[in-house]
């Protein structure tokens, strides 16, 4: 489970190598197109959105939305936030070498319990995922339900888990401390700066880092999540500051066009076209003075890019309660693939959803996009479910005997000894469930359970209640056979 929530859900977007065979077609036939389709239904996502682009002509696919629908993209939101940030570097308002603190003056950080000097932590940490920030909720605070203000408190003073420049290791927080930056160097909301300097400027007008503008569209689509064998509605609201980590909107058109952008089929300003270049670019493969924290000098991530040299890919994926979303960069093909959809894209579905349309591409075997954990995961809570059903018609069945035989006259009396031992193993057991429904996401999976709630199947939450269930049956019953006297 902890590979499962802690990996694949968090570390997915790292796993982006992607083959080297030639593309055998840039457009994607009937038959394909099927597929794929049919993929899509199987996989239950109810709406999505698909790009394979080469040579600014772009083909599409598309599955219950239109060209304008508008899907959270996840964590390919960092793609632009890299951006605003060396935008404005090459506008001279900062370099990625600053210190956070330069910046944020409010941003200490500890390491091991001492103070981390300033100049050890810098913008490019940041932008790499170097500084020692990682998606362990249980040292860095949850954004799920903090404020700002509440969110910069828990940050002040936050133990880091590795010392700065020394390891690699995903995190969005990185990202959210990447947008306070740029808010305090612009002197603009992270939203009118990357709408005024980088959205429009590119001409990408159906992309919003404001979810309050977006639906005032008209043309977000709702996001979903599996529960009960079915796709329910599920959108959790979302906190504005952690936007620029994983939340922007935007349409299959405009991302498209972005992925256009990132293989330079399309012109763009020259100022924008270094910014670029430079996004894709390993900031620590020529810092003679640091440690080298990638191990695998040709895969690295560089600004908000995961960049794999060897096999000639820029690539991204995100998920999102309800979203998920990949971009991926084929630079030896000079083509790349974009995938939108309103399932919780856990569990790295929207990355096999573009390894699904890369194989169509290169004339492989047509593949399926494997959502079983996530459907394990429903049958097993199904399970719970049922049985707690179960145990409460149990349950008000004892209780209508109990009473019946206390109306009776029957005694209360103690009757336990060495040979009623096993009947302890119901109420242990039951206790056990409910230590390891509240206690297993922030010990074994280095999260809260409220953020497990977020990512799992719906069916989740009731599978809670069935497992207080069963405790109370057990306990009642174990207190049945003890204190009340068979006839």
């Amino acid at each position: 489970m902890k590979k499962i929530f802690a990996i694949l859900l968090l570390f997915t977007i790292l796993l982006t190598v992607i083959p080297t065979a030639a593309i055998a077609q840039t457009t994607i036939n009937n038959e394909t197109e099927e597929h794929i389709l049919n993929e899509l239904k199987r996989a239950r996502i109810p709406n999505a959105a698909i790009a394979i682009v080469q040579d600014d002509e772009v083909s599409y696919i598309l599955k219950d939305s239109a060209h304008d629908t508008l899907f959270q993209i996840g964590s390919v939101s960092k793609s632009f936030t890299g951006f605003g940030i060396l935008l404005l570097e090459d506008m001279g308002f900062l370099s990625v070498e600053d210190s956070v603190n330069q910046h944020l003056s409010w941003f200490e950080v500890l390491y091991n319990g001492d103070a981390v000097p300033h100049e050890d932590i810098t913008i490019a940490n940041l932008l790499h995922h170097t500084s020692g920030f990682t998606s362990n909720e249980r040292r860095f605070p949850s954004t799920i339900s903090l404020t700002k203000e509440e969110f910069i408190a828990q940050l002040i003073g936050v133990e880091l888990e590795f010392y700065p420049s020394t390891a690699h290791v995903y995190g969005n927080v990185n990202y959210i401390v990447l947008g306070f930056i740029i808010e305090a160097v612009s002197g603009q909301s992270y939203d009118e700066f990357m709408t005024q300097q980088v959205l429009h400027p590119l001409g990408m007008y159906n992309t919003f880092t404001n979810a309050q503008n977006a639906y005032e569209t008209g043309l977000v689509i709702g996001g979903y999540r599996l529960g009960f064998m079915q796709t329910r509605a599920w959108n959790p609201p979302v906190a504005a500051f952690t936007i620029p980590t994983g939340y922007i909107y935007s349409n299959i058109t405009d991302m498209a066009h972005w992925a256009n952008v990132q293989l330079g089929s399309t012109d763009i300003p020259s100022q924008f076209e270094r910014v670029i270049q430079r996004s894709h670019e390993n900031g620590y493969a020529f810092r003679e003075d640091s440690v080298n924290p990638f191990a695998d000098k040709y895969v690295f991530y560089a600004a908000g890019w995961a960049v794999d040299l060897q096999n000639g890919s820029v690539a991204h994926s995100g998920s999102t309660p309800g979203y998920l979303a990949t971009v991926r960069i084929l630079t030896y093909e000079d083509i790349a693939i974009v995938v939108l959809g309103n399932l919780n894209g856990g569990l790295g579905i929207g990355h096999r959803l573009g390894n699904l349309v890369i194989d169509a591409l290169e004339g492989e075997p047509f593949g399926r996009v494997q959502t079983d954990m996530f459907v394990f995961m429903d049958i097993a809570f199904i399970i719970f479910v049922i049985i707690g059903f179960a145990q409460i018609c149990m349950l008000v069945r004892i209780i209508i005997k109990v009473k019946k035989r206390l109306d009776n006259g029957e005694i209360i009396k103690v009757r336990f000894g060495k040979k009623n031992i096993s009947w302890l193993f119901d109420p242990v057991l039951s206790i056990m469930g409910i230590i390891a429904f509240y206690v297993v996401p922030s010990i074994w999976m280095d999260t809260s359970r409220e953020f497990i709630v977020l990512f799992a199947p719906s069916s989740l939450t009731w599978a809670g209640v069935a497992i207080w269930i069963m405790a109370v049956y057990s306990l009642f019953s174990f207190w049945v056979k003890i204190f009340v006297s068979p006839r």
